[in-house]
């Protein structure tokens, strides 16, 4: 890749301003059953402990199923490094709390894979939308491209085991 030369995929940055206002709507939607009932079909709020702080927080996060009883988050966000060898955090979905057990996965060669899947469920015309990611070859981007995107920008998969899910 040139220095003029987009990478094949890249990871989107949304602008920070809004999302600070978008996010805390998010919360107060998501946090209740009668709010959360039409925006809660994909979206849910995470609950993490600070690794250093101990703080906690609290992220709107679109999620999908994953086909196998756990739920499944893609992020490139740097609040993901607080999940590294931390797996108890808790959801709230469909405006109900929940205890859950996450497990981060970043290595790339788990992750592309992952990524292609989705980007072939969603067609690559949609998938970058639905996925945080720019597509900007008119094919579907290969593995490798896709592991070099994982590398490059950060991009990760939570896989998340939630208790009494519905």
């Amino acid at each position: 890749m040139s220095s003029g030369t987009r990478p094949a995929v890249e990871r989107v940055r949304p602008p920070k301003a809004p999302y600070r206002v978008v996010n805390r709507v998010m919360r107060w939607l998501l946090s209740s059953p009668g709010r959360a009932r039409g925006v809660g079909r994909h979206l849910m709020l995470l609950h993490v402990t600070g690794r250093r702080s101990g703080r906690r927080f609290v992220f709107p996060v679109a999620y999908r199923d994953n086909g196998d009883g756990r739920l499944l988050v893609l992020t490139n966000s740097p609040w993901r490094a607080n999940l590294r060898d931390r797996p108890d955090v808790a959801v709230t979905l469909g405006g109900s709390h929940r205890p859950a057990r996450a497990h981060l996965v970043e290595d790339p060669d788990r992750v592309a894979p992952v990524y292609l899947r989705l980007i072939e469920e969603a067609g690559p015309a949609k998938a970058g939308r639905r996925l945080g990611i720019r597509i900007n070859v008119p094919r579907p981007p290969t593995l490798a491209e896709l592991a070099d995107a994982v590398r490059r920008d950060g991009l990760a998969v939570i896989y998340l085991d939630v208790a009494d899910r519905p």
